[in-house]
């Protein structure tokens, strides 16, 4: 059974050519090349469309034409609808770069072995990423200065020391 990954989320047609503008959760330069995305039923079941063409509009958006898709009408049915792809289709990250998805449930730990909960969710403000650990009790600015390792595969991540404090409030 194929994992799917919510990547997107329709906001609106774009321009007379029945074009979606979608927020994306990606960067926009690793939609190039997606040739087929998916919708959610409301059954649960997953439904393909092909992309016809897909163009980056700014840093958080893409503009892209579902083949099949020919009228004004029809596009507007799209709206508020988020996109999904199977894991494997996602682009391979870089050394120390990870989905959101991948960082959530992970332990996370103190640097001096210390366990101090579960991230519960990734917030994103503005250029800022955050782990909500803990169901959002606590909040963590994803930099090398307070998220020393990652280890996903391992299901933990190294917090530096200085944050234990928070975790006593």
């Amino acid at each position: 059974m194929e994992n799917f990954i919510v990547v997107g989320r329709v906001t609106s047609t774009f321009g007379l050519n029945q074009e979606l503008k979608v927020e994306t959760y990606l960067p926009p330069k690793e939609w190039k090349g997606i040739k087929r995305i998916f919708f959610k039923k409301k059954g649960g079941d997953y439904v393909p469309f092909e992309v016809e063409k897909l163009k980056a509009h700014g840093k958080k958006w893409v503009v892209l034409k579902l083949k099949g898709v020919d009228s004004q009408e029809g596009a507007k049915k799209f709206i508020g609808a988020k996109i999904f792809l199977p894991q494997e289709d996602l682009p391979k990250r870089k050394e120390g770069e990870y989905y959101f998805f991948e960082l959530e449930g992970l332990e996370v730990r103190s640097n001096s072995g210390e366990y101090l909960g579960r991230v519960s969710g990734v917030v994103e403000v503005k250029d800022n990423v955050y782990l909500e650990v803990n169901g959002g009790k606590v909040l963590i600015p994803f930099t090398k200065v307070f998220v020393l390792e990652v280890k996903p595969d391992e299901g933990y991540l190294v917090v530096a020391d200085m944050l234990k404090e928070l975790f006593d409030l």
